[in-house]
C-alpha cells in the first residue's frame, strides 16, 4: 500500500507558521531590551548578549542540522526543534537573573537552528512543482514581513503593558500548535537512519567552531572596532577551521556537507550573492533605527511604528513574488531585485540629508524591502531547485549559515562607518554607511550577472521554444 501524499495547503501553513516563530524572535526581543536592562540591572555591554546568544549557539549547528534533517527526516527535526525553541522561551520569561536569560536564548538558538533547515526543505520535498510551489515561497516571505509587524508593534504593546517576559510567552502556544500541524502532515522517514554511517563528527565539530569563531569576531568588532585584534584574531581562526572543515569533508566517507552541492554553479555563485545582500539589510535596518532616534528625536515607540512602511513592503513583496515568478526565470527576479535594492539603499543615502521621516526613511525603506525580500527568497529558489531531496536541509542549511554571518556583519560594518565619522559627523555618516552598504549590493549584482546560469531545464525549455 502506498503511502497518502500530505495535504500541500497544511504544509503551506505549517512552513509560514515556523518561520514566524523563527523570525519573530529577533524584532520582538529588540524592543523589550531596554526594559530587560532595567529590571535585570544589566549593562549595555552584557545586555548584548540577550541578542547575540541565540545567534552565536544557532548559526554554529545549522549545518549539522541541515544534515540532520536529511538523515531523520524533517518531521523529528521539527519537532525537536519546536521543543527546545518552546522551552527555551519558557525558560527566557521565568529567569531570575541575566545569565540565566542568556542561557535561556542559547536553547533557542539551538532550536532555531534545528528548525530553519528542516522548514525549508518541506517547500522542495512536499509541495508540488508549479503553483503550489510558489504560493509556499510567497508565504515564507510574507512572515518575514509579519514578524517584523508583530514584533515591532504587538512586542511594544506586551512589555508596555505587561512587561518583557510577556514577549517569550508568545512563542510556546506557537509552537505546540505547530507540533500538532507537524504531526498530521509530515510523513516519517520510509527508512531508518544509520547513525555509524551517516554522522560527520568531526565535520560537526569543525563547522560548529568555525561559525562561532566568525559570529564572535564579527560580535567583538562591532564593540572594539574593525582593526583590534582580539576580533581580527577570532576572524583569521574562523576563516582557518572553514578551510579545514572542507578539506576534512572531501575526505570523509559521509561529510556532514557533501562537496558535490557545490559543483552546481548557481548553488555555489548563491552563497557569494546571498551574504553581500544580506549584509545590506543587517546595516540598513540599523541604520534606520538609529537615525530615526538621533536625527529625528523619536521614542523607541515611534521609531517602531517608523518601520511599519518596510515591513508592509516586505509583505506586499512576498505575495507578488508568487505570479512573478510564474512569468520570469528566477535568476532575472534576482537581478532585478537587487537592482531595486541598489537603487533603495542609495536614496537613503541622498535623502537621508534631508530631517525629515517620509523623505528620508519611508519612501527608500520601501524600496529597498521589496528588493531585499524579492532578491532574498528568489535566489534560495534559484539556488536550492535541482538539489536532490536527500541534500534539501543540508542545502538549505548552508545558505541559512551564510544568512547568519550576513545579518550581524552589516549591521557591523554600518555602525563602524557611523564611529569612524566621530561624534560631530551627523547626517553626512549616515550617507557614508548607506553608500557602503550599496556598493555591497552592487558587487553582489555584477557577480550574479556573471555566475549565474539559466536551471537546465530552462535551457530545454527555451530550445523547444
Amino acid at each position: 500500500m502506498t503511502r497518502a501524499a500530505p495535504d500541500y495547503r497544511l504544509v503551506i501553513f505549517l512552513v509560514g507558521l515556523t518561520q514566524l516563530i523563527i523570525t519573530v524572535d529577533f524584532s520582538i526581543v529588540t524592543v523589550a531590551l531596554p526594559s530587560i536592562g532595567r529590571q535585570l540591572h544589566a549593562r549595555p555591554a552584557d545586555l548584548s548578549w540577550v541578542l547575540s546568544a541565540g545567534a552565536l549557539a544557532g548559526g554554529g549547528l545549522l549545518i549539522l542540522a541541515g544534515r540532520a534533517a536529511d538523515i531523520f527526516g524533517q518531521r523529528l527535526c521539527l519537532l525537536v526543534g519546536l521543543t527546545l525553541f518552546g522551552a527555551g522561551s519558557l525558560g527566557a520569561a521565568s529567569s531570575p537573573d541575566l545569565p540565566v536569560l542568556i542561557a535561556a536564548r542559547v536553547l533557542q538558538g539551538v532550536g532555531g537552528a534545528v528548525l530553519g533547515p528542516a522548514n525549508f526543505s518541506l517547500i522542495n520535498v512536499l509541495v508540488p512543482e508549479g503553483a503550489p510551489r510558489r504560493l509556499a515561497i510567497g508565504v515564507f516571505g510574507l512572515m518575514q514581513g509579519v514578524s517584523l509587524v508583530i514584533g515591532l508593534l504587538i512586542g511594544g504593546a506586551l512589555t508596555t503593558h505587561l512587561g518583557w517576559r510577556s514577549v517569550f510567552l508568545l512563542n510556546p502556544p506557537l509552537a505546540l500548535l505547530a507540533i500538532a500541524v507537524a504531526l498530521r502532515c509530515v510523513p516519517r522517514p520510509q527508512s531508518p537512519p544509520k547513525l555509524e554511517r551517516d554522522i560527520d563528527w568531526l565535520g560537526a565539530v569543525l563547522i560548529t567552531t568555525a561559525m562561532a569563531l566568525l559570529l564572535l569576531g564579527v560580535s567583538a568588532m562591532g564593540r572594539e572596532g574593525w582593526t583590534a585584534p582580539r576580533p581580527l584574531a577570532m576572524l583569521v581562526s574562523g576563516i582557518a577551521v572553514f578551510a579545514l572543515f572542507f578539506f576534512a569533508e572531501g575526505k570523509a566517507r559521509a561529510p556532514l556537507a557533501p562537496l558535490s552541492i557545490f559543483r552546481r554553479r548557481n548553488y555555489t555563485a548563491a552563497n557569494v550573492i546571498m551574504p553581500l545582500i544580506l549584509v545590506a539589510v543587517g546595516g540598513v535596518f540599523v541604520l534606520l533605527s538609529v537615525y530615526m532616534q538621533t536625527s529625528l528625536k523619536f521614542t523607541a515607540q515611534q521609531s517602531g511604528l517608523g518601520m511599519m512602511p518596510y515591513a508592509a513592503a516586505v509583505m506586499i513583496s512576498g505575495q507578488a513574488l508568487t505570479p512573478l515568478m510564474a512569468r520570469l526565470p528566477n535568476r532575472v527576479i534576482v537581478f532585478a531585485a537587487a537592482a531595486l535594492l541598489v537603487l533603495g539603499v542609495t536614496l537613503l543615502a541622498m535623502l537621508s540629508q534631508q530631517p525629515n521621516y517620509w523623505i528620508a526613511i519611508a519612501l527608500g525603506s520601501v524600496v529597498t524591502a521589496l528588493g531585499a525580500t524579492t532578491a532574498f527568497i528568489a535566489l534560495l529558489a534559484e539556488a536550492t531547485a535541482d538539489i536532490p531531496a536527500p541534500q534539501q536541509g543540508t542545502a538549505s542549511a548552508v545558505m541559512f549559515t551564510f544568512h547568519a554571518i550576513g545579518i550581524p556583519l552589516g549591521a557591523t560594518v554600518a555602525l563602524s562607518v557611523l564611529g569612524l565619522a566621530g561624534p560631530t559627523a551627523g547626517l553626512a555618516a549616515f550617507r557614508d554607511a548607506y553608500l557602503v552598504l550599496a556598493a555591497t549590493v552592487l558587487l553582489a549584482l555584477v557577480f550574479g550577472v556573471f555566475t549565474l546560469r539559466p536551471a537546465p531545464t530552462a535551457v530545454a525549455e527555451a530550445v523547444a521554444t
